[in-house]
């Protein structure tokens, strides 16, 4: 069979056929190599100068600041050397008032203080903390006056009575409170306190009492007190020198008890019937009258 020659339509487009499709690459291989990478570029940093003058004065400020910090610090040290070791504050005067059983000396000795030390180093509150040690002192202030003084205010304690204490004979105050020893060149007589076991709680009502009967002059014309004795029972007795007559008080409600024997003692005296009694004792309601023997005890 042969073929016939077909004329192409009207419109048709012819195509070359490739005739290089199907042949090998005839370029070079070291044209079909990656390109190389570029090398890196190298960075230029620059610093900003006005943020260099910024930190240098910074730096500059600090360190002037650091030097004017250094001299304040050297002329204090200074002005405080020369404060402290110059003549001029040495301690020149030592004042002292409110002391009667304390000496000047004793208090000099007991706060440590010489003369010729400087007024501005001395410590006020060492010096109060020395004094209201001392078994004598109620409260002391120390002022210091400038330049050279010391001022001492002292209020000591004030004893009632003697109280025999393990043995040994104390001061004690009004309520009781043992002060210091009785030592010879300090003796001042006074009444002796007396509390027999238990009845330590009961001391608490020794001022008051003892007030009252300095108030209403009770024991007028009898002597002085030479003995007072808390009992376990809560009673209160009462001794007067150069007397064996004997006044109890209860302490139950004892203001009423000690003006009921007042009005016994005052009845006693007007019927001239004092010399002949032994005691006095006046509890609750009613007050007892003992007698020296030959008499009796009645209550009044």
């Amino acid at each position: 069979m042969g073929l016939k020659n077909r004329t192409p339509a009207r419109g048709a487009r012819r195509v070359r056929p490739d005739r290089t499709r199907g042949l090998k690459d005839k370029r070079p291989r070291e044209n079909l190599r990656k390109p190389p990478k570029p090398a890196p570029r190298s960075r230029h940093v620059s610093l900003p100068w006005s943020g260099i003058k910024t930190t240098l004065s910074t730096l500059g400020v600090s360190f002037i600041m650091l030097l004017l910090v250094a001299g304040v610090a050297l002329v204090l040290v200074y002005g405080y050397r020369s404060t402290t070791m110059g003549e001029y504050f040495a301690l020149k005067t030592i004042e002292i008032h409110g002391n009667s059983r304390i000496s000047s000396r004793e208090i000099l000795k007991t706060a440590d203080l010489l003369e010729g030390a400087n007024t501005l180093a001395l410590s006020i509150d060492a010096v109060e903390g020395a004094l209201s040690a001392h078994p004598w002192v109620e409260e002391v202030s120390v002022k210091r006056v400038l330049p050279g003084t010391l001022v001492i205010s002292v209020r000591e304690k004030r004893p009632a009575f003697w109280i025999l204490h393990e043995g040994s004979l104390y001061y004690a105050d009004v309520a009781g409170r043992i002060i210091a020893p009785v030592i010879p060149g300090k003796f001042s007589s006074l009444p002796t306190l007396e509390v027999e076991a238990g009845a330590w709680s009961s001391t608490k009502l020794l001022p008051d009492v003892t007030q009252a009967l300095q108030e209403t002059r009770i024991l007028r014309g009898l002597g002085e007190i030479s003995l007072l004795r808390l009992s376990a029972a809560r009673w209160l007795e009462i001794y007067t020198e150069g007397s064996d007559l004997r006044f109890s008080i209860g302490l139950e409600n004892w203001p009423a008890n000690l003006q009921r024997l007042r009005l016994a003692l005052a009845d006693l005296q007007r019927r001239n019937e004092l010399p002949g009694v032994r005691e006095i004792r006046a509890q609750g309601a009613n007050v007892w009258v003992e007698t020296r023997p030959g008499g009796a005890d009645a209550p009044v």
